[in-house]
């Protein structure tokens, strides 16, 4: 009996001296609960300013962890569609997406008041935010479109007529009457101190937008006259309307075998803050990662979203294996009728905004 109680003080007195010493937070203690996260003290990260945002990112990517993100349309839908896929996202799955996304064109008469009211929400909750711009098309008279075939109509499109320095023009007139506007919206955003993920003019590497390649070649002719307006708006917006607060985002399409190459109309790097792509396929994938590092810009999953024999059938959690420890975030196209295209309206997604590697916007 006294050599039992004297291994069992023995016992007690060495898991004392172990607490005494400090437990290994990273120590799965509860059985089969997962290990806590180790807080990174060491380097607080600003993420309400522009570089700390891209540093940010690049230590998630680092960390081989990837912040999740949905788009929620445009104008007067958009406060709608937030609360359909992001609102409703949370009470699933108790998480909300960290990146928010919307666009600044895609029809005519935009409320900006309605959809700046949901991203300063969504950004004074600790939430990031991106903005796209399908540009009404300039070169066509009629009813607002920025679908338009460019190679079949090149000879109706010119670029370098849009520009600030260009001679007077109907087409000008009507392009920079919607800059204005838009530059305008952006204002009001910088007023209540939110930074915006800035995407215009994206795919430009395929056929169907007014600003894509003229030719169906690795590099198309008209890419000199696609970086010069790309470096127009960038002038345009962060000197004529101080707009300091955006970050500048490269979006090529995914390769296909008639698209220009990724980086054939890159504008450069002193006019890009981030690169990304737009893919849409059968299962979560991220095909140009390859090439588009080789541009050394932090990276991210521009627009993505099951293609059309897929709808509703994606895992999410595959997405995030996908883009971990390449891209910083994905943002998942919003659904349209017949196409399900969201987070909510595909499959395993509160597996997804519950893992560990999925960065949501309560880890920010």
């Amino acid at each position: 009996m006294r050599t039992i109680a004297t291994f069992c003080l023995f016992c007690i007195f060495l898991a004392c001296q172990k607490e005494s010493e400090g437990a290994d937070p990273n120590t799965n203690s509860g059985g089969n609960e997962p290990p806590k996260a180790v807080v990174d003290t060491a380097s607080k990260i600003d993420l309400r300013t522009k570089a700390g945002i891209l540093a940010y990112f690049q230590k998630q990517v680092k960390n081989s962890k990837v912040l999740t993100g949905q788009h929620c349309g445009d104008g007067d839908n958009l406060p709608q569609l937030y609360n359909d896929y992001v609102e409703n996202l949370s009470q699933f799955s108790t998480k909300y997406v960290s990146v928010l996304g919307a666009d600044f064109g895609f029809k005519p008469n935009n409320n900006f008041n309605a959809m700046n009211e949901v991203l300063i929400k969504h950004w004074q909750n600790k939430g990031l935010v991106t903005i796209s711009w399908h540009a009404d098309n300039p070169f066509q008279d009629g009813t607002f479109s920025y679908r338009w075939n460019s190679v079949q109509n090149k000879g109706s499109i010119d670029l370098k007529a849009l520009l600030k320095s260009a001679p007077d023009s109907e087409a000008k007139r009507s392009y920079r009457q919607e800059l204005d506007q838009v530059a305008k919206a952006l204002q009001a955003l910088k007023a209540a101190g939110v930074l915006v993920i800035w995407r215009p003019f994206h795919e430009m590497n395929a056929d169907w937008f007014w600003w894509g390649i003229d030719a169906y070649q690795e590099t198309p002719g008209n890419a000199p006259a696609y970086i010069a307006l790309w470096r127009d708006l960038h002038q345009t917006m962060t000197q004529d309307y101080g707009l300091d607060n955006l970050i500048w985002t490269f979006s090529p399409n995914a390769r296909a075998s008639w698209t220009a190459s990724l980086s054939a109309q890159y504008p450069g790097e002193t006019f890009v803050d981030l690169v990304g792509e737009d893919y849409y396929g059968p299962s979560p994938a991220f095909p140009g990662y390859e090439e588009l590092s080789k541009l050394n810009k932090p990276i991210v999953l521009c627009e993505t979203g099951p293609n059309d024999k897929a709808y509703g059938q994606w895992d999410e959690a595959a997405i995030v294996k996908a883009t971990k420890g390449k891209a910083a975030y994905f943002l998942q196209w919003h659904s349209w009728p017949g196409a399900k295209v969201s987070i909510l309206d595909n499959q395993n997604y509160r597996n997804m905004m519950t893992s560990l590697e999925a960065v949501t916007r309560e880890e920010l």
